[in-house]
């Protein structure tokens, strides 16, 4: 195990002696206000890289608790600030220094910020002194510290792609010591925290979404309960609606616990993200203040910077090119039910196909959920960044020269679940059995109660409703509630694309508003990619983001209907 790590933990030895030449303020204080409090002090900081001036007499303040933003365009010097509090030894600086402001338990090292100072170190019981510690120049300290201090970088997905979503927060745990019998608790607790409950039977975490990848870095993170986060646009390369989640998922996180530092150089993520702002320009703070005034006046000074993907959705989810479904039919003769379709669906999209009966919607969508193959042409789906061809038959069992051969296929019931219009709840189990044992999950009764929660609160249900609903049978809820519950079972399947085929059927407008309402807060909750197979192209056009008309198999047109 890395120095540092043990020196954080306090393993393998008694109390630490103190350090000579440590150059920190040290003893007891007292108790210090929570919110509001110095945890970490730039004091007139500057950096060259060649000869080339990055950052020049930058001081600032953190306050612990308050998220801080650092806006600037590219090359300002914000990821240069980021790494220096990170501690990267070729982002030392050059001049100036930064101070650290912290709780520090004598007996087992463990740090926190400094409102914790006079409190009992929740590891060993002893009391939280107060320390002040010069990062650059307290080395030793300096170890302990990098320790406690997590960072996201920016289009990096720091994941063990081979393994599982559980087994990738566990991993993070067992290098932070957690106690062994509580550490599956734990991450379901962090993975309910980051919007992630809905996959923690994924197998491997290469078939998540980039949306998903970068909530699984903050859970693996979190795992490693840091006294410090750093964010470097930490949703840079992701579409507005799926960053949107991700951003929920920070906010969530870290207000009113850890202390947390972004950087961005899109104004509505300082927005978001931030209290205070410092705005950055050519390795200088030009402004520092509320979130909401600082990034008024960079956006005066600037101009809005386009972000193309604001009207866009992630990249290509599923692609159909040239598509055909012809069979014979002994009384119409050649049936085109599919012919030559192509369109493409983008992730975190709430896409809709519609038109008559007999317009070729449905069997469009059964290639594509890989339930039929299509005769002509492809339809591809991603799942993760690789591609599986969703049109192709599986190469079943059969007998070739007397010895039967076995046939293999990639595909994997996750990737692309199917709500089918006549599907509905078994009637005489109650709604928390209709969505555990009633649907095959296997999991300890209080994770699955977290998962639940986490499933239902997703698409929409209060707490109280919660309560209410779980007790019932299928007799006892009404319609709305049935087909909410119908959608919440599929999304319990953790499926990477959810297909709704006909989910309004001949529902009352109040009952279809609150399922059109349910399907929208799915969306921004869990960032599913949605496919909706309909024949109410009123409904439709309520809910989704574009629509492709379909008849006699052919799509007609596809229509954008977002603002904007």
């Amino acid at each position: 195990m890395k120095e540092e790590e043990k020196e954080r933990r306090g393993e393998g030895r008694g109390k630490r002696k103190k350090m000579d030449g440590e150059g920190e303020t040290r003893g007891k204080r007292k108790k210090m206000d929570g919110e509001g409090e110095t945890f970490v002090e730039i004091r007139n900081v500057s950096k060259a890289f060649e000869g080339k001036v990055v950052l020049k007499d930058v001081s600032l303040k953190v306050k612990e608790k308050e998220p801080l933003g650092l806006l600037g365009k590219s090359g300002s010097g914000k990821s240069v600030l980021l790494r220096m509090l990170r501690g990267t030894d070729e982002y030392a600086p050059d001049s100036g220094e930064i101070i650290f402001r912290l709780a520090y338990c004598p007996r087992c090292s463990w740090l926190e910020g400094p409102s914790k100072v006079g409190e009992k170190c929740h590891k060993c019981g002893a009391e939280f002194e107060f320390r002040e510690v010069n990062y650059w120049k307290d080395q030793k300290m300096k170890r302990l510290l990098k320790s406690a201090i997590a960072i996201m970088l920016q289009r990096s997905f720091a994941l063990y792609s081979d393994e599982g979503v559980i087994w990738n927060v566990l991993e993070a745990l067992e290098r932070a010591k957690y106690p062994k019998s509580k550490q599956l608790k734990k991450v379901y607790e962090i993975l309910e925290s980051v919007k992630m409950l809905h996959r923690v039977n994924m197998p491997d975490t290469r078939d998540l979404s980039g949306g998903e990848k970068q909530r699984m870095v903050l859970a693996r993170q979190l795992a490693l309960s840091p006294v410090l986060l750093l964010a470097d646009e930490p949703t840079g390369t992701l579409d507005h609606e799926t960053a949107k989640v991700v951003h929920r998922a920070l906010i969530d996180t870290t207000r009113g616990g850890t202390t947390f530092l972004v950087t961005s150089h899109w104004p509505y993520v300082i927005r978001e993200l931030a209290e205070k702002v410092a705005w950055l320009d050519k390795g200088e703070i030009v402004e520092y203040g509320e979130a909401d005034k600082v990034v008024t006046e960079f956006e005066k000074e600037v101009g809005e910077i386009e972000r193309e993907d604001y009207k866009k959705f992630g990249d290509p989810k599923i692609r159909i090119e040239g598509l055909k479904k012809y069979y014979l039919s002994a009384s119409r003769g050649v049936v085109k039910a599919v012919d030559d379709v192509s369109l493409t669906i983008n992730e975190n999209e709430i896409f809709g196909v519609v038109g008559h009966s007999g317009a070729g919607k449905t069997s469009l969508m059964k290639i594509v959920s890989h339930l039929e193959s299509g005769t002509g042409g492809s339809a591809w789906v991603r799942i993760g960044d690789r591609w599986y061809e969703a049109s192709k038959a599986d190469a079943g069992t059969f007998v070739k020269d007397g010895v039967i051969q076995g046939g293999t296929t990639e595909w994997r019931s996750h990737f692309v679940g199917v709500l089918h219009q006549e599907y509905t709840l078994i009637p005489k189990l109650t709604t928390w059995e209709n969505l555990t044992h009633g649907i095959g999950l296997n999991m300890p009764e209080d994770l699955a109660k977290m998962k639940v929660k986490f499933v239902l609160e997703g698409v929409g249900f209060s707490d109280e409703e919660i309560k209410e609903i779980l007790p019932k049978t299928h007799q006892e809820l009404s319609v709305g509630e049935k087909q909410r519950i119908l959608i919440a079972q599929l999304l319990m399947k953790e499926p990477n694309i959810a297909v709704l085929d006909e989910p309004t059927g001949t529902m009352d407008p109040v009952t279809k508003k609150y399922v059109g309402e349910t399907i929208i807060k799915a969306r921004e909750n869990l960032g599913i990619t949605f496919v909706i197979v309909t024949h109410d192209l009123d409904f439709a056009e309520k809910v989704c983001d574009r629509v492709a008309k379909m008849e006699n198999g052919k799509v007609t047109e596809i229509e954008d209907l977002r603002v904007g």
